[in-house]
């Protein structure tokens, strides 16, 4: 247990990847101040090792409300991709139950979940932060960041992109689509980003290489589920033949960024950061 003390302690909700470890190091490079709660099969137990973690079952809420309390934590990062099972296999906690039965239809959307997850963490005067407010400079900025300038076709086929993925997010699925002259081959669902790149790679024609559009949701909390992209989703995309990425000008998370631009750079990948309310007036 981390000591009481006036100042309180970060809790990283942590997802899978090194992204958990890497926002609780640049918060607290000690580790004094940061408390993990981690998820049996989806944490990398390398991620948490020598840090002061629990680990949990997707679900109880309950126990991870009392850790946090025993762990003097004042504010909650969430960090990492979560593959988010089927509900019948949760290991459902009383609380949880009460949260899900409240929470209607919001429950079957990632954003509507993780919405109702956060507000029954600030029940507890706890805060959300987002992911931006610990790594400086990883929210994507606007324009061509790297890689050749999107032709016309490209331009419209991001445009198609928006406009369906706009029409999606009430929805609350998926946040990312792939389009390939006005074609749209694959629409991100519960297999997550990396897997529908390869999916629509397969799907793909001889023309020029589809762009993977990547935005928020209409109406997401955009503290724990913001759009991110880093070398791995780049790599995956050159790999599957697409010619580019256009991420959501600041509402979406860059990782790595200058490793991404520089493998954008070397394979003639753009990547691009739009507005959304620009780009389709």
């Amino acid at each position: 247990m981390i000591d009481s003390a006036m100042e309180t302690n970060l809790c990283v909700i942590a997802g899978g990847g090194i992204l958990p470890r890497k926002v609780a190091d640049n918060f607290d490079p000690s580790g004094d101040r940061i408390f993990f709660l981690a998820f049996r099969n989806i944490t990398d137990p390398e991620v948490v090792a020598g840090r002061h973690h629990e680990w949990l079952e997707l679900g109880e809420i309950q126990k991870a409300i009392d850790a946090m309390h025993r762990n003097n934590v004042g504010k909650v990062v969430m960090a990492g991709p979560i593959q988010r099972p089927a509900l019948s296999s949760l290991a459902l906690d009383t609380r949880a139950l009460k949260m899900l039965a409240k929470g209607g239809l919001k429950v079957f959307g990632d954003d509507g979940l993780l919405s109702l997850v956060a507000k029954e963490i600030e029940k507890e005067h706890i805060k959300i932060i987002g992911i931006e407010e610990i790594l400086s400079g990883v929210l994507t900025k606007e324009g061509l960041l790297a890689g050749p300038a999107p032709t016309k076709i490209s331009w419209d086929d991001i445009k198609r992109g928006l406009h369906v993925l706009n029409n999606l997010g009430p929805c609350d699925v998926g946040q990312s689509v792939a389009v390939q002259e006005g074609l749209v081959l694959a629409v991100e669902a519960i297999e997550g980003t990396d897997k529908m790149i390869e999916r629509a790679g397969g799907l793909k024609r001889n023309v020029s290489g589809p762009i993977l559009i990547k935005i928020s949701k209409v109406n997401q909390d955009k503290r724990v589920d913001l759009p991110t992209a880093g070398p791995e989703t780049v790599n995956n995309a050159i790999r599957a033949g697409f010619q580019g990425l256009a991420l959501e000008a600041n509402n979406s998370l860059l990782l790595d960024k200058d490793r991404v631009l520089k493998i954008a750079e070397k394979n003639a990948f753009f990547v691009l950061g739009v507005d959304p309310s620009k780009v389709l007036q």
